[in-house]
């Protein structure tokens, strides 16, 4: 008789939210669109930031992400830990890489550059 055991690794790797967030299409918070659903990309924030490694987690998508998951990373990051917040961002201040935007029913394409700012400002403090 052979036993077989079989079991489930959780890591960032096999992570979903985590997956989606570093290949998010926009940043959005707040409903979006004309039916003003709230985007895939804040119910995977949300749900990394429900968890005790979020910190850790958010460092991870700002490092492997694209401009769009760097923006939520850096709201995540800022929520947590002001401070790292700071110095993680100092070196997107002067980017002009474009971050895919949406608010409400607009599209917009921002630099990163401004979306720091906003993020710094408080602008998504609430989500």
């Amino acid at each position: 008789m052979m036993l077989l055991v079989t079991g489930i690794v959780h890591s960032q790797d096999t992570d979903p939210a985590f997956s989606r967030l570093v290949h998010v299409d926009r940043f959005a918070f707040g409903g979006i669109g004309y039916a003003g659903v709230i985007s895939q990309g804040e119910k995977d924030y949300k749900n990394i930031l429900a968890r005790p490694s979020a910190l850790e987690q958010f460092e991870r998508v700002l490092s492997a992400g694209n401009p769009q998951g760097k923006s939520y990373a850096l709201v995540g990051i800022r929520k947590l830990s002001p401070a790292r917040f700071e110095e993680l961002s100092r070196s997107l201040r002067g980017s002009k890489e474009m971050v895919t935007t949406e608010h409400g029913c607009i599209e917009l394409h921002e630099t990163v550059r401004a979306v720091v700012e906003q993020i710094q400002k408080g602008q998504y403090s609430n989500y």
